[in-house]
């Protein structure tokens, strides 16, 4: 048996904000910016996930209507 988990509403592009750059703020290094890079990368490839697995989930609602 399959457990639905509610999840909150996925952001569209528009509500996504990625850092485009970085502000320099004060001291970083190139540590603070390659973490600061994977974590905008991260973030791409959840959102990413969640919206092929929602269009996968209502293709099978669909199909399972035309049945």
């Amino acid at each position: 048996m399959t457990e639905q988990r509610s999840a909150a509403p996925e952001p569209t592009d528009d509500d996504v904000e990625y850092p485009a750059e970085q502000e320099l703020d004060g001291a970083r290094d190139s540590v603070d910016d390659a973490n600061a890079l994977r974590f905008t990368e991260e973030e791409r490839l959840i959102h990413e996930q969640i919206r092929r697995h929602r269009e996968e989930v209502a293709r099978r609602k669909k199909a399972e209507g035309k049945a």
